[in-house]
């Protein structure tokens, strides 16, 4: 999820180059315009979805304030509210994307095919990787609690809910944290490689629920995913709507046959 675009109030340049005069004293005072309010807005907007998905989510907070049987429900709608504050907070990038988009509809097509199956071969390699260090740890079918807690949610809401937030909201906050905000802020103080290993390591962390070695190793596919969703970011000029659609389309293939019972 990039740091938000509050632009810099400056003077208007005249057709020589230079800057308009200083207002006179009888000259009206100037306001601010509906165009530097939308920059506040994100602003705003920015600090409440990283503040709020960080307290939640990665950081694993909420449950001083929640409790554990409403927990499930609160999670879900959390999801859906962070997704409109983050619509709100990114909208010039999501716009800016879309325009990409739909200016070059066949080449985002093949870019999602490509990136799509990157995606697959990357994660595989991440899931044979897990696989080998919990063989050698003799920790060999350990389940990773976040698997598990995932599978019990889906039993306690009505498929068309787990398929709409989980499958489709879900994934784009988290997109709009780690790839959008996270690698855009790492970026200011380090080079982008460092940005996307550091924001994929931080994606796979999300998925721990304790720092016993079977939750670590078995959270490597999860950040070989994150990597493969940042890579397909910053190739494509810093566009969410890749790998967003591809986040998307992961958790789609694992939510959608809940439909069919």
């Amino acid at each position: 999820m990039s740091t938000s675009r509050t632009s810099l109030s400056q003077q208007t340049p005249t057709a020589s180059g230079a800057p308009d005069p200083a207002p006179s004293d009888s000259a009206p005072v100037s306001t601010p315009t509906a165009s530097t309010r939308p920059d506040r807005l994100s602003t705003v907007a920015l600090v409440i979805f990283t503040s709020v998905y960080a307290f939640f989510f990665p950081l694993h907070l909420g449950h001083f304030l929640i409790p554990g049987d409403a927990g499930p429900a609160t999670g879900l709608a959390l999801y859906i509210a962070l997704f409109a504050v983050g619509c709100v907070a990114f909208r010039h990038p999501l716009a800016r994307a879309a325009h990409q988009v739909a200016a070059r509809k066949r080449r985002a097509v093949l870019t999602l095919i490509v990136g799509g199956l990157a995606t697959l071969v990357i994660e595989l390699v991440g899931g044979l990787a897990s696989s080998a260090l919990l063989n050698l740890a003799g920790l060999s079918g350990a389940a990773l609690q976040n698997d598990s807690s995932v599978g019990e949610v889906t039993r306690m809401f009505s498929p068309i809910v787990i398929v709409v937030v989980l499958g489709i909201v879900g994934p784009i906050v988290e997109e709009m944290f780690f790839r959008q905000f996270l690698i855009g802020l790492i970026k200011r103080f380090a080079p982008t490689w460092v940005a996307v290993v550091v924001s994929s390591v931080l994606f796979g962390a999300l998925h721990m629920h304790s720092f016993a070695l079977s939750e670590v190793l078995g959270v490597i596919p999860h950040a070989f995913f994150g990597l493969s969703c940042g890579l397909l970011y910053v190739k494509t000029d810093r566009n969410l709507l890749y790998p967003a659609s591809i986040h998307c389309l992961n958790n789609l293939s694992a939510f959608l046959p809940f439909l069919l019972y």
